[in-house]
């Protein structure tokens, strides 16, 4: 637990991520083509669920521009990426909700292996601490959404594409510790698969097939097919406008 409590802390040094623009047209244009393709769906909730299709997973240098978020064509994104990103299309239709951290527990061996990867990016790799790692999630109404993963979660506890949830914080509120005999079981947990040779490193979250944003589709959003929405699509229907 004092492990927990320590990277908690080291987690609230973290501003909610939000992806800034220049007043220019790099970044003009880079928003435009990405709110256009998701607003190509006919509800809030379709749309939601293909934000994490739209950015290929990757690291992203923070503070960050929406022109930074443009690599070899492709738009490249990270939890902070999506959070901010399915937070505006929300605020677009006027749904209430909040932002929000989590605390997430993932498989043994893939903390370092991110750590590698941001590592050779040059990007900081502050999200990840010693027991787990940071993650952005939205809270709207009663449910919690992890727009990385594109699925609803009910909370402390839970589970979602990259691990267990052992802690959240809105966005103005108090860390939300799951139960302690959660954490005790998925300490057991964790501790029996450190011994298995067998588990690999896991991607942070599903990676659905993504949308490319070509140059073309950046400069000219009217010329983009619209990005296929995940199958979780179905779970949000008649929940969302």
């Amino acid at each position: 637990m004092s492990g927990l409590i320590a990277d908690l802390k080291r987690f609230d040094r973290i501003g909610l991520s939000r992806v800034a623009g220049h007043a220019k047209a790099c970044c003009q244009m880079v928003r435009h083509s990405v709110f256009a393709q998701l607003t190509h769906f006919g509800d809030t909730g379709t749309a939601l669920a293909a934000v994490p299709g739209l950015f290929r997973w990757g690291p992203v240098p923070w503070p960050t521009h929406w022109c930074d978020l443009v690599d070899h064509g492709d738009l490249i994104g990270d939890c902070g990426v999506h959070a901010d990103v399915a937070a505006a299309l929300l605020t677009r239709k006027s749904v209430p909700h909040t932002r929000a951290r989590a605390a997430v527990l993932t498989p043994p061996m893939a903390p370092e292996h991110w750590r590698a990867v941001w590592n050779e990016a040059q990007v900081s790799d502050a999200w990840i601490g010693r027991t787990v790692v940071y993650h952005e999630v939205l809270r709207v109404g009663d449910r919690w959404w992890d727009p990385s993963d594109a699925r609803w979660f009910s909370g402390p506890g839970a589970h979602t594409g990259s691990g267990h949830v052992l802690a959240l914080r809105e966005e103005g509120g108090p860390w939300q510790i799951a139960p302690t005999p959660v954490h005790k079981l998925l300490a057991d947990a964790r501790s029996v698969c450190a011994d298995d040779p067998d588990v690999s490193p896991a991607p942070y979250a599903p990676q659905p097939a993504h949308a490319t944003a070509s140059a073309s589709a950046t400069a000219s959003a009217q010329a983009t097919e619209p990005t296929p929405a995940p199958p979780s699509t179905h779970a949000l229907q008649g929940v969302l406008p």
